[in-house]
């Protein structure tokens, strides 16, 4: 299994590919981003391709195919960089084979109560490369119309397959799907703040010193996939997209994981790109792990906060903490946090494959 994180901007953007046991090329893609992570264009007209466009390029030119989509939610800096792909490339949903989204009308028909119609994402997909013509859908609707969701719904507690890999989820629950569904709107003032940079000029030791753990209550977040990855019945990786950490920690302990009896995977990705409401000192003790990833580039939200990345290197003192985007470390670690704190290592998160 190979493990790709993009450079997807203040998002999330994964891609894991490998061959399975019929010699067959697999690619896993888990969210694209925010739109600027397929394409942005300038003030000047000019056109920036981001690692969401090269991913989605390489795989076409490869003649593979992107076997499994997987949306872990709603927010912009999740799903915008599919959304910009599909209106600008009418042919997208012939590299897709399948999508799993918890779109608003699955979840309305899974709890049997009312659609909420914010939660139709509109789309504008471009007819044929010559023209400028756009046909104004929904992506619901594209989805449906390609055949690539079944319209199942995805919950804590469901295992899904494919070859050679294991889906176990752990996120959401019910409740926190009905709230989603009830209350999310497009315009949500607990989000919608503008660029918020982190102060990384405490030291670890003083973040440490003042850490009150709250947890995040947005929606959307407590909507998101979250979920065990085994790949050949041995080898686990969580992947947590912006999950609530009670959530996750109900789940893992209805599978028999606790503090005593941890979770062993290879690798987690930290949820909602190191917020400091997503990870708590209890959740960090159950799963047992050297490998932490962190999905932000520093410059929107405060995200990654010093504080979450304190409480990893705390529980784990021989931590290996990998960012998608290295310049980050320079900026956060001070030289007083390197002689408080011995032996916790930092990386590129191109190298979340090689064996440190």
């Amino acid at each position: 299994m190979n493990i790709s994180f993009l450079k997807a901007f203040n998002g999330d953007s994964i891609l894991l590919s490998y061959q399975d046991s019929g010699g067959k090329p697999r690619n896993i893609v888990i969210d694209s981003g925010p739109s600027q992570t397929y394409q942005v264009k300038s003030k000047k007209g000019k056109i920036d391709y981001g690692e969401f466009y090269d991913l989605v390029t390489a795989i076409k030119d490869a003649e593979h195919f992107i076997d499994l989509l997987i949306l872990t939610h709603v927010d912009d800096d999740h799903i915008d960089g599919v959304l910009t792909w599909i209106k600008n490339d009418p042919s997208a949903h012939e590299l897709v084979g399948k999508v799993w989204f918890n779109s608003g009308k699955i979840i309305s028909d899974h709890l049997k109560m009312a659609e909420n119609p914010e939660l139709e994402i509109p789309l504008f997909v471009s007819t044929d490369y010559n023209t400028s013509i756009a046909q104004g859908v929904t992506f619901n609707k594209w989805l449906n119309k390609n055949n690539l969701s079944d319209g199942t719904p995805i919950y804590a507690g469901l295992t899904m397959t494919l070859p050679d890999l294991k889906f176990e989820f752990l996120s959401p629950d019910s409740k926190k799907l009905e709230r989603f569904l009830k209350d999310w709107k497009k315009k949500d003032p607990n989000f919608e703040t503008s660029k918020e940079y982190a102060d990384y000029s405490q030291t670890l030791a003083e973040c440490l010193a003042s850490d009150e753990f709250e947890e995040d209550n947005r929606a959307a977040n407590g909507s998101s996939l979250a979920f065990i990855l085994t790949y050949n019945d041995t080898d686990k990786y969580l992947f947590l997209g912006d999950s609530h950490p009670t959530v996750v920690l109900e789940q893992l302990a209805v599978m028999g994981f606790n503090e005593k009896t941890p979770l062993p995977v290879k690798l987690v990705k930290i949820s909602h790109h190191g917020s400091k409401k997503n990870t708590s000192k209890e959740l960090l003790r159950v799963i047992d792990t050297n490998k932490y990833v962190i999905s932000a580039h520093g410059l929107d939200h405060g995200h990654p906060d010093k504080v979450l990345l304190a409480r990893i290197i705390n529980h784990n003192p021989k931590c290996m903490i990998y960012f998608n985007y290295p310049d980050l470390i320079n900026r956060i670690f001070t030289k007083q946090d390197y002689q408080d704190f011995t032996a916790f290592r930092t990386f590129d998160a191109k190298d979340i494959n090689k064996d440190e």
